[in-house]
């Protein structure tokens, strides 16, 4: 007999709440982006995981390392069957380093504050991407006018963060290197550690 367990969205409670905040000061965090476009880049998608469609703020998506950025970007090519890492895809991609000089998060890596927020992991990494959604824009509205979100990769369970483009933000952010990812020491030492071959 299969069992479902519930779908945790955000409850209209979650508002009152006096969820922590965490403050971030001179971090630095590795971002994957199409190569030509600059590294702090803002946007509403609807496929992206904390992108709500009524979402006022676009999202800028880093990760603590650079095997985090390859699992985000490719772990579904990695682990389907039948889905090869595109060669096309790596060789259009850069990656850049961001030092996040200081940011206000809810930091939902820490189960306590998960806990008080009333989500679980596997509503943060749903598969419809409604759901985690549904908790971005939940964070956004929150009276602690977060500045973004600490969140763990459903890949490797590595640190992410999700920051909101809130007015003066971005004068908070600094790239100190681009390089493209065929280029990458680490992205290479990844293809070989997984055994992975670029088609």
């Amino acid at each position: 007999m299969a069992v479902h367990r519930p779908v945790r969205l955000p409850l209209p409670s979650l508002a009152a709440s006096a969820l922590p905040v965490r403050t971030l000061e001179n971090v630095e965090f590795r971002r994957l982006h199409e190569s030509g476009r600059a590294p702090v880049y803002f946007s509403l998608n609807p496929g992206h995981r904390f992108s709500h469609p009524q979402g006022r703020w676009g999202l800028l998506y880093l990760a603590g390392t650079v095997n985090t950025c390859i699992w985000e970007r490719f772990g579904d090519d990695i682990l389907n069957p039948g889905s090869p890492v595109s060669r096309s895809i790596w060789t259009q991609r850069q990656l850049s380093t961001i030092r996040v000089s200081k940011v206000r998060v809810c930091d939902l890596t820490d189960e306590n504050v998960r806990a008080q927020a009333g989500v679980d992991l596997s509503a943060l990494h749903h598969p419809d991407v409604s759901v985690p959604q549904a908790w971005g824009l939940a964070v956004q509205k929150h009276p602690n006018a977060f500045e973004g979100l600490l969140y763990p990769s459903r890949f490797d369970g590595q640190r992410c963060l999700a920051l909101f483009d809130r007015p003066g933000l971005r004068d908070g952010l600094a790239v100190l290197s681009t390089v493209d990812l065929v280029a990458s020491d680490e992205a290479n030492a990844f293809l070989l550690e997984k055994q992975l071959a670029l088609i």
